[in-house]
């Protein structure tokens, strides 16, 4: 028995799974799947298993992070870190919410 099937046997209540990862949240779906409950489940990172889960309504959603913005940003803070410029303590970067 897995970690999810257990917390899902011991609350009752669950409504919604907000998953650290797809891989995580697939296996969440499995969880469910053994106990007919309807429980919306989103993961993080988008990978092709997890958008073809959102696409058959699997899943309600997952989080497509953006690698190259990510890079961008990274470099670019670089470029003005070394030039004495002072930088922001938090830059995030923008996400995409993929559903159905």
């Amino acid at each position: 028995m897995t970690v999810m099937e257990n917390v899902l046997q011991s609350d009752g209540s669950i409504k919604g799974v907000f998953a650290h990862n797809d891989e995580m949240a697939l296996g969440v779906l499995q969880a469910i799947a053994a106990t007919g409950k309807d429980i919306k489940v989103v993961g993080f990172d988008a990978t092709d298993d997890a958008v073809n889960e959102v696409k058959g309504g699997r899943m309600i959603a997952t989080v497509a992070q953006k690698p190259e913005l990510m890079g961008e940003t990274a470099i670019l803070t670089a470029i003005r870190l070394i030039a004495g410029e002072e930088v922001e303590k938090s830059l995030p970067v923008e996400v995409e919410l993929i559903t159905k």
